[in-house]
């Protein structure tokens, strides 16, 4: 993309930008709309739809089918290394420490973990751990799967806190509380404008099991982004994420590659 800049590591990076992430007032765009709004999105963001399914504007029979469409077989391959750490979807990333008081920094604010979960006990699972945010942008499908083999132990929708200017983590949002094979215990928020502009795709059968690479769900929204909270010793992320995060940039990610290594051992 054009505001596309060069940063520390091989991925390109755009300048921090927290007036674009989730604003609060969003609204669901869930009815029938014309196809000139889908021509004009694509053309304000420069959406290119060949690696997507459908790739002809005109299949799509709302906005929301659009701005939630899915990736053709093999254009977002799935890292194989089982150690590896993959994104969830596309986007911009940024890495940041989770300290002992259970709270992040981000542009110089910090934010309760406590309260973005609404979980007190759940919270201090992550502390001094670290939480990855990938903030989706406008051009990219809103769609995201899941980061490694796993259950659900945990899923809670929750509305947007009171009094909280900053909706990037009080905005209204979804959080999925994991048990994965090599991460152990992970928190996914997903968070738009509206709780309900999400739909999770439920794992078959009878127990709330799911592999990595499978899908999880997609966002409504137009504006969305997926919060990853790891505890301590867990993972690693590739270097470019931190260093690029201290200079206020944001590193373009894709769903399916390595962003990461598991660096504790495999659950039994």
């Amino acid at each position: 993309m054009s505001n596309e800049i060069r940063g520390y590591g091989w991925r390109p990076v755009v300048q921090a930008n927290r007036g674009k992430y989730l604003p609060a007032q969003n609204k669901i765009k869930s009815g029938l709309f014309a196809r000139v709004e889908i021509k004009n999105h694509m053309e304000k963001y420069g959406v290119d739809l060949s690696c997507c399914e459908p790739d002809d504007a005109a299949a799509y029979e709302n906005f929301s089918d659009y701005l939630s469409r899915s990736f053709k077989e093999g254009e977002r391959p799935i890292d194989a290394d089982p150690n590896a750490l993959i994104c969830p979807c596309d986007g911009y990333l940024t890495a940041h420490f989770i300290n002992n008081l259970c709270t992040i920094a981000v542009g110089g604010h910090m934010y309760s973990v406590e309260k973005l979960l609404d979980h007190d006990a759940a919270a201090k699972e992550f502390a001094e751990g670290l939480a990855l945010i990938i903030r989706i942008d406008d051009a990219d499908p809103h769609r995201f799967i899941h980061i490694d083999n796993g259950m659900i132990s945990d899923f809670q929708t929750l509305s947007a806190e009171k009094n909280q200017e900053d909706s990037l983590f009080f905005g209204p949002r979804n959080y999925t509380l994991m048990n994965l094979r090599h991460f152990h215990t992970v928190a996914q928020v997903e968070a738009c404008g509206n709780a309900k502009g999400v739909e999770q795709f439920a794992p078959e059968g009878e127990q709330p099991v799911f592999d990595k690479g499978q899908d999880k769900g997609r966002f409504f929204c137009s504006t969305a982004g997926i919060i990853l909270l790891f505890k301590k010793g867990m993972v690693f992320p590739d270097d470019e994420f931190m260093a690029n995060t201290r200079m206020g940039l944001e590193t373009r990610v894709r769903m399916g590659e390595k962003i990461g290594v598991a660096i504790a051992a495999s659950l039994s």
